[in-house]
């Protein structure tokens, strides 16, 4: 995936546009070579998680010890990623919703936050959703340019993926979706926005929450029938609400 790029139009004056209007209207397709005339090169991007905007937030900020580690979240801003001929049904779209929890504190505080997160959603996948799901490990670019894979950091550091299987794809070896990962990511972000600790230092990490694809793992698996999915999803969601009626 890649970001979005942000342009202005050259003018805002509808006359200025009629020809591309025109076009559009006639063709029914975007001419491409026609829109470039009347907008403006790329002047901003859209970052397609939220941490950034998380870190950003607190740049050059020196945090209590006290208040150690800092536990944070972000649920209302949609995410914009580029997909290009990537998109595929509600799995893998252009825009989605994603829960972001950012933790930050020293190394030792987070990999506790790390493995009891882990548990945390152990008990949701298993004893709520009650899904066929797998962790899997993978190394982020920046670690192998940094050549700290296989070494004590690089074991502590890293994402872990968290995969669902979606049997209406077929191959049990091979149909998994990733739905959502945890991440620690050392001092990446600490010191790119210059974050300290008021005595220690510190590293960062994050953990997000695809919901369009804890949505699609559930019903491939549990199906589209309430009445046949897990009690401890309906201990949450007794009955659906009532739609509405179309004539």
């Amino acid at each position: 995936g890649e970001i979005y790029y942000i342009c202005e139009p050259k003018s805002r004056d509808p006359a200025e546009w009629e020809r591309f209007i025109d076009i559009v209207k006639i063709t029914r397709e975007v001419p491409e070579e026609e829109i470039l005339k009347n907008i403006k090169p790329p002047r901003d991007g859209v970052v397609y998680a939220q941490c950034p905007n998380i870190y950003a937030s607190m740049k050059g900020k020196t945090i209590a010890e006290d208040n150690l580690p800092l536990l944070l979240f972000e649920h209302y801003v949609p995410s914009n990623r580029y997909e290009s001929g990537g998109k595929h049904g509600i799995e893998r779209v252009d825009e989605f919703h994603r829960i972001e929890i950012v933790y930050i504190g020293t190394k030792e505080q987070l990999v506790e936050l790390r493995d009891g997160l882990i548990e945390r959603y152990k008990h949701v996948f298993n004893e709520i959703l009650e899904l066929e799901w797998r962790m899997a490990r993978v190394t982020p670019f920046y670690m192998q340019q940094a050549g700290i894979v296989g070494n004590e950091e690089g074991i502590i550091k890293g994402t872990i993926d968290f995969e669902a299987y979606l049997p209406y794809r077929g191959d049990r070896n091979k149909e998994w979706l990733e739905f959502q990962n945890i991440s620690i990511v050392g001092d990446k972000y600490t010191k790119a926005f210059n974050i300290k600790g008021q005595k220690s230092y510190l590293w960062s990490g994050c953990s997000g929450i695809g919901l369009e694809r804890w949505m699609i793992a559930f019903l491939a698996q549990k199906g589209l029938d309430p009445d046949k999915w897990p009690k401890g999803f309906k201990k949450y969601l007794p009955q659906l609400p009532e739609m509405p009626r179309f004539l």
